[in-house]
């Protein structure tokens, strides 16, 4: 028996008498970033008070996108305040490629195709999921600045005389 133990402890020695390894070091993880900023420095865009009959408003904000991954830009608003006057308000969003003051060419975002349709608009493009746009950035490289112009223009109609509307246009970036 000790015999038999010796001839096996002996060849489990020599059996491992080859071996190798390999490996991959340094494999490291990090996760990408979806980052969205205006130019806006936190001021309302229309500061529009006792608006006349045809008066006609222009907003310019330039969105600037600079995370690392691919997204897609939605635009949506809601009503913060008011009781109304938002039936009454006509509506026209484009997308440049310039900036505010070089706004370039001009793509439709949102168009004005009936009357008062900033309520509709409001009603429509309530989240990420129903906003408007198709602005889709790329990421890694340099930042993507684009200008969003909106156009108000409030109708003739004796029923917005006194009514008012608070809103709030958001852009929202997602990664694709």
């Amino acid at each position: 028996m000790s015999v038999i133990a010796v001839a096996l402890l002996a060849f489990q020695s020599t059996g491992a008498a080859f071996s190798a390894t390999t490996e991959n070091a340094g494999d490291a993880f990090t996760a990408g970033t979806v980052t969205l900023s205006d130019n806006d420095s936190g001021t309302a865009m229309f500061p529009m008070l006792n608006m006349e009959p045809n008066d006609a408003a222009v907003g310019c904000t330039e969105v600037t996108y600079s995370g690392t991954l691919d997204p897609q830009v939605r635009t949506y608003g809601a009503i913060t305040a008011g009781d109304g006057l938002e039936a009454y308000l006509d509506l026209t969003i484009e997308r440049g490629d310039g900036t505010c003051a070089a706004f370039g060419t001009s793509t439709p975002v949102w168009t004005n195709g009936t009357d008062g349709d900033l309520g509709i608009f409001l009603g429509a493009a309530t989240n990420y999921a129903t906003g408007v746009d198709t602005w889709q950035p790329t990421g890694g490289g340099p930042a993507d600045v684009v200008p969003y112009r909106f156009t108000v223009t409030l109708q003739d109609n004796i029923l917005a005389q006194a009514k008012s509307v608070t809103v709030t246009f958001t852009w929202e970036a997602q990664n694709l």
